[in-house]
């Protein structure tokens, strides 16, 4: 009887030491590195132009779209401008919300330097686009990148295109732009 009490209080430590081996081991491998907060690295505001040719219609065609990006009020970093260029079959109506595009951003500061930014299709709501993207070279390269525009003539050019008026240009807001770590 003895012995069996010794086998038991052994066993019972055992499976303590073993349950206690397999929790640090658990813990060990369950937690995860500290959480890092986003680092930000610019963040602006603006404004844009986007002029198309030939000027879009009624009638859906293919169209160059050259857009000029102005980020001249910066919360942090250097003021910048952007350009892109891309070529979609547009027309008056439906209006899209485009394609993925690149943006080659050009900094204003003494370090200078570019940062090429690769955007998603961007999501439209109303005359609101967000895009999101990665700046792919350049200065930031990795840094995760947000834009949030909201174009102020657009909507009045569809009703005149509607109506005759072809449209050469349109001008509008960036509401942010934020790249961050």
């Amino acid at each position: 009887m003895l012995r069996n009490r010794k086998i038991n209080t052994l066993r019972i430590a055992q499976l303590t030491a073993a349950t206690l081996m397999a929790s640090a081991a658990a813990v060990c491998f369950t937690l995860a590195a500290p959480a890092r907060a986003a680092v930000i690295d610019v963040q602006c505001l603006g404004s844009f132009d986007r002029s198309f040719s030939p000027a879009v219609t009624v009638t859906p065609q293919t169209v160059t779209v050259t857009e000029a990006f102005d980020y001249d009020t910066c919360a942090i970093g250097p003021s910048a401008t952007g350009a892109a260029s891309l070529s979609l079959s547009l027309g008056c109506v439906p209006v899209t919300a485009g394609p993925p595009e690149t943006e080659t951003v050009t900094w204003n500061d003494a370090t200078g330097g570019t940062s090429t930014i690769g955007w998603s299709a961007p999501t439209v709501v109303g005359q609101t686009a967000i895009f999101s993207g990665t700046v792919t070279a350049g200065r930031h390269a990795g840094d995760s990148a947000t834009k949030v525009t909201s174009g102020i003539s657009y909507l009045g050019s569809v009703v005149g295109c509607l109506l005759g008026t072809p449209v050469s240009n349109t001008t509008g807001l960036v509401d942010s732009l934020v790249l961050t770590q």
